[in-house]
């Protein structure tokens, strides 16, 4: 365990070096930090108490394993909330720790003396009743807040797709993902526990390397594509997030939503001036190709139309019957697959031709493309130049 434990803080160390130099830190990169020396210091705990169980190390082995969620959530909150900032509403997410480390506290320090390290060591492999019942509904808590987390960050994305053609670095697949890591991580854990409580299992030491182990692992994947997500936001100056987030107003934000919103279905919009300006969207689209624009936004085109961004949007939804993101990447498939289909471009690479049709990865252009068509750009090129 040990030498996991100290593979694992040596990542962290590493991706928190990374986001100390990080320029024009903003109240989410604070947050990570904060998070990321908490997840150090948990299995930093780990190490103090395999050398030996006292009431200091205990004591800190609870604070910081409770404290984890609470700065994870809240740090996952400030990446999708429009202003990028702390909530008051947000009280509820470290209040059942508040009420646990409390607990800790005052039942370890002043209800029960544990001044041995016999008695110690019971209260650690064997937990009385009260404390078993905080550790599963802690863990049934952290659960339930996940499963709704996810649940607002699908919420995000359509909003971000009614808002961007590219959304890259505004998507948060990898913080999506570690959230899946995480609730399934808590589930193993609240099962492993249960385990040992049945004595099953009959080391609760065995049962927390196998939660470190499978910890660190994860810890990979997060650094990773944490590291990754902010050079590619420090290629962009940092400026992709506080231009969403911080450069448009909360009802604008509010006011993006899926194609089965139900305020759309009541528009303030006639018929005949959805018509004319989805008239006008499609003659900008297919007579001076706006959609070439890799960083085309909603409020570019809107500007171009004069109208309000929320009418441009509500017209997409309700008549194309998609979001704006793929409203636009329709027509730059289009564009691609034809690009693809002349012979004469065969002499140009796939990248170079899904630039110049507007999109701005490769990565981004193989995933939509296979989504839509079926085939990669390669597959599809090859089909139309088979003998």
């Amino acid at each position: 365990m040990i030498v996991v434990n100290i593979i694992g803080i040596s990542i962290l160390s590493i991706f928190l070096l990374f986001i100390f130099l990080k320029r024009k830190k903003i109240t989410s990169d604070y947050l990570l930090i904060l998070t990321t020396f908490v997840l150090g210091s948990s299995l930093f705990s780990e190490i103090w108490i395999s050398q030996g169980l006292t009431l200091s190390n205990y004591i800190f082995y609870f604070f910081s394993n409770t404290i984890i969620f609470p700065c994870f959530l809240t740090y996952g909150m400030v990446l999708i909330d429009e202003e990028h900032k702390i909530k008051k509403e947000w009280w509820w997410i470290p209040s059942f720790a508040i009420v646990f480390i409390a607990y800790i506290f005052v039942d370890t320090l002043f209800l029960n003396d544990y001044d041995t390290q016999e008695k110690l060591k019971k209260l650690f492999e064997s937990p009385p009743f009260v404390r078993q019942l905080f550790y599963k509904t802690h863990y049934i808590f952290i659960i339930v807040a996940l499963v709704w987390f996810l649940k607002k960050i699908k919420s995000y994305v359509r909003k971000i797709k009614n808002h961007y053609s590219s959304i890259e670095l505004l998507h948060l697949n990898w913080f999506r993902n570690f959230t899946y890591v995480y609730l399934t991580f808590s589930v193993f854990e609240i099962t492993m526990f249960s385990i040992y409580d049945l004595r099953i299992l009959t080391n609760v030491y065995e049962a927390l390397a196998v939660s470190s182990f499978l910890r660190v692992i994860s810890l990979f994947y997060l650094c990773y594509n944490g590291i990754r997500q902010y050079t590619i936001a420090e290629f962009n100056d940092g400026q992709v997030l506080d231009e969403f987030t911080m450069g448009h107003g909360k009802d604008t934000f509010e006011s993006q939503s899926s194609s089965n919103d139900l305020k759309y279905r009541y528009s303030s919009l006639s018929e005949a001036e959805m018509d004319g300006i989805f008239g006008q969207i499609k003659e900008l689209f297919e007579t001076e190709n706006i959609y070439l624009e890799p960083q085309l936004k909603i409020e570019e085109l809107a500007k171009q139309l004069r109208v309000t961004p929320h009418n441009v949007s509500q017209t997409i939804n309700l008549k194309a019957e998609k979001p704006f993101y793929d409203f636009v990447n329709e027509y730059r498939l289009n564009h691609f697959k034809k690009l693809l289909a002349d012979a004469e471009n065969r002499k140009f690479t796939i990248l170079a031709l899904g630039i110049e049709s507007g999109f701005n990865s490769k990565a981004t252009l193989n995933r939509v493309f296979k989504q839509n068509i079926g085939q990669s750009p390669r597959e599809f090129q090859r089909s139309h130049f088979i003998k």
